[in-house]
């Protein structure tokens, strides 16, 4: 089983709160309902147990939201945020009972089937998890956590082109998906294409995201990496696996700037450099025309042209 530290390698949902019943998010008196009483009530218990999420007071948010459900057995909310509490508190088989009971109440629960799929991985139950990841995508095709959780678990299983797929979709659907972008970079690896490695991990990190436990949780060292699958990493990749060297920080615009320098020394095509810039290809080849460069640096920008 994985440590608390290393569940934050994975993408969880936010908790499901009742905004419509209008309590306030705090850890003070709720009022008193007037009608449905136990719904109410509920609600107002799931709403104080996210607040105390929030204050990080884990075990007053466990028994709140199970006062919730002592209310109304059926409480989809309480049950799915018993679960990411119990998630986070690494008490895995009482996080899966939490989303199997959301799930069982509210069957096109996405984000509950994510999470469950998340336990899942945690307990080594592989297939189980790729289904729960699968079904989560099919009932939400928007759910960026899942294809992210899906494409890293493919990746654990070697399967790499799946998995680069889904880091892909995950990055479309959110250019700002850093834990994505470091899986992705990892990926990448197993083809040697260093370039793309370097360009996605750069961007992890100006997402603040650390890749270097994305690497050293499936690769014991560098060495064992070589080992496994024959690949000899080149020494500017080597050094932004060191484990203390600090991870770089990025004023604003940086990603632009390192974008157009990656560009201006071919190391990136225009389509990579304007993933690294975090902006659309035109926007891009637009900035480019602006520090005086042309689109058609590389081979592979030619072919993106359709030339």
């Amino acid at each position: 089983m994985k440590n608390n530290e290393d569940l934050d390698f994975y993408s969880h949902c936010g908790f499901a709160h009742e905004y419509q019943c209008g309590y306030s998010i705090t850890v003070g008196e709720f009022s008193k309902p007037i009608q449905h009483p136990n719904l109410a009530e509920a609600e107002a218990h799931n709403t104080r147990g996210i607040a105390y999420c929030e204050k990080g007071e884990y075990d007053k948010a466990i028994a709140t939201f199970e006062k919730a459900i002592d209310l109304k057995s059926d409480y989809v909310n309480a049950h799915y945020n018993l679960g990411l509490v119990y998630l986070r508190e690494g008490e895995i088989d009482k996080a899966l009972n939490g989303f199997y009971g959301a799930i069982q109440m509210k069957r096109n629960y996405a984000e509950a089937y994510n999470n469950r799929g998340i336990v899942y991985h945690l307990k080594g139950e592989t297939l189980y998890a790729l289904q729960d990841f699968s079904m989560a995508i099919g009932l939400n095709q928007q759910l960026v956590e899942a294809y992210t959780n899906r494409g890293s678990l493919y990746l654990d299983k070697s399967d790499i082109q799946p998995a680069l797929d889904d880091f892909h979709i995950a990055i479309k659907l959110d250019s700002d998906a850093g834990l994505a972008y470091g899986h992705c970079g990892v990926a990448w690896l197993h083809y040697e294409h260093w370039p793309k490695v370097k360009a996605d991990w750069t961007v992890a990190a100006i997402l603040h995201v650390d890749i270097r436990p994305l690497f050293y949780t499936r690769y014991e060292n560098i060495a064992a990496f070589a080992q496994k699958t024959g690949i000899q990493l080149p020494a500017d990749v080597v050094d932004m696996l060191c484990p203390h060297k600090p991870m770089p920080e990025f004023e604003e615009g940086a990603r632009l700037k390192l974008a157009l320098k990656a560009y201006e020394n071919r190391e990136l095509s225009t389509g990579l450099s304007a993933r690294l810039a975090g902006m659309s290809r035109e926007s891009f080849i637009y900035a480019m025309g602006k520090h005086g460069l042309s689109p058609f640096g590389t081979a592979e920008d030619i072919r993106e042209l359709g030339f």
